[in-house]
């Protein structure tokens, strides 16, 4: 999770310029793309490998892919692209993303309300639902068998809409569980509501384990699955990501 207060100058100057760099560099809109490594920050594509990893291991595992936490779309997407790419007619997998796209609903007292971080009510509210399903109409042109949808996103409080999308998808089997709401309560409701429908073999990844400013996500853990029942590991390129493949 991007923290203002541990970037340095240069930080803060590679920023400024990339965004400039960007905006005025030569190409159109798709040559630019299409050269995305030009652009792209090296701490995102350190973390895109990551997921990269996360999917090879689950990709001859049966079941959706739930993304807890949407923001703007990158990991939803990331999700749907190396599905197009590995498994292009695997239409049973179905990468499933949720978001209330209005920010945090609450905060409850395992959570730590931090104002830089957005960690607060309506924290990180992004508008982006019209945005996502745009993006997904495009991803479905560029893609084998794309009359079948592939990503799906679920619009609302995740304490509600998690328990009624499984009450309204009784088949669900759940190959992939990525946890990035930020908070305990979402987070917990995910992992009671998720895990009973995950098979050997499947993965839950964390995005805020162990993270001081975010402490929910670990509560959530401790108080539903337990830390001692999990080989919790991490990558060595990528700082935030942690998950453990369910034995």
């Amino acid at each position: 999770m991007f923290d203002p207060r541990n970037q340095t100058d240069k930080d803060v100057e590679f920023a400024k310029g990339m965004n400039t760099y960007f905006k005025n560099s030569i190409g159109t809109v798709m040559d630019k793309l299409r050269n995305f490594t030009k652009y792209v920050p090296r701490q995102t594509l350190s973390l895109f490998l990551a997921k990269h990893e996360l999917f090879k291991n689950i990709l001859n595992v049966h079941g959706h892919i739930i993304e807890c936490g949407i923001f703007l779309g990158g990991g939803l997407m990331t999700w749907a692209q190396l599905s197009a790419i590995y498994e292009p007619y695997n239409h049973t997998r179905r990468i499933v993303g949720f978001d209330t796209f209005t920010g945090f609903p609450k905060l409850s007292h395992k959570d730590k309300e931090d104002q830089i971080i957005g960690a607060k009510e309506g924290g990180l509210t992004t508008n982006a639902y019209d945005d996502i399903k745009e993006c997904i109409r495009l991803y479905d042109l560029n893609r084998p068998i794309g009359h079948i949808p592939r990503v799906e996103i679920v619009k609302g409080d995740a304490i509600e809409t998690i328990p009624k999308y499984v009450e309204n998808n009784p088949h669900l089997v759940v190959a992939l569980l990525y946890l990035d709401f930020d908070l305990y309560e979402p987070t917990k409701v995910a992992i009671e509501t998720f895990l009973p429908r995950m098979p050997k073999g499947s993965i839950i990844a964390f995005d805020e384990l162990n993270q001081a400013s975010w402490p929910g996500e670990t509560l959530a853990v401790l108080e539903t699955i337990g830390l001692r029942n999990l080989r919790i590991k991490r990558f060595t390129f990528t700082p935030q990501l942690s998950f453990a493949i369910l034995e």
